[in-house]
């Protein structure tokens, strides 16, 4: 099983060249957020974490962590537990019908 997220954090200032105007997903005003995914072993432990461009939505994560976990760490077989707005039926279609 694998537990994947994204999320997003905001920043002051602006000397971080990682923080960017992108959306907000708690619709605020703020000047520069990091967008990061987060992808968990069954027990909840963190295995991976990776930045993402300013405004990528989660949908749009969820194809490099399918590549990711076959790629880098050899497994072919997983359950995947994300939200609905995470893996929707055309990610589904469209990102895993070379492996379903």
């Amino acid at each position: 099983m694998v537990l994947y997220d994204v999320s997003s954090t905001y920043l002051q200032g602006k000397a971080c060249p990682l923080g960017k105007d992108g959306y907000n997903r708690d619709k605020k005003r703020v000047t520069l957020q990091i967008v990061f995914g987060l992808l968990c072993n069954d027990k909840g432990c963190p295995i991976v974490v990776e930045i993402f461009e300013k405004n990528t939505s989660d949908p749009k994560t969820f194809t490099n962590q399918i590549d990711k976990v076959s790629s880098r760490f050899g497994i072919k077989r997983v359950v995947w537990v994300g939200d609905r707005g995470m893996i929707t039926q055309a990610r589904v279609r469209d990102d895993l019908k070379d492996i379903l």
